[in-house]
């Protein structure tokens, strides 16, 4: 008696191995978009704030 095997015999993981890289891929890439932007979006907000102490210092020792 032989022993039957399925032709197509695949690993139930061998899916999730390619959906969990593209993961990773898609969260490197999403990281590497929105890292700069908060760098920007920071020193914006820094130069703004010494902008504005400035103003108010310049305009409060005028009165």
């Amino acid at each position: 008696m032989a022993t039957n095997y399925e032709t197509n015999t695949r690993k139930s993981g061998g899916a999730s191995i390619w959906k969990i890289l593209l993961i990773v891929v898609a969260v490197l890439i999403a990281l590497s978009i929105v890292g700069p932007l908060l760098k920007a979006v920071f020193w914006l907000g820094l130069i703004g704030l010494a902008v504005v102490g400035a103003a108010t210092l310049y305009f409060n020792s005028k009165k």
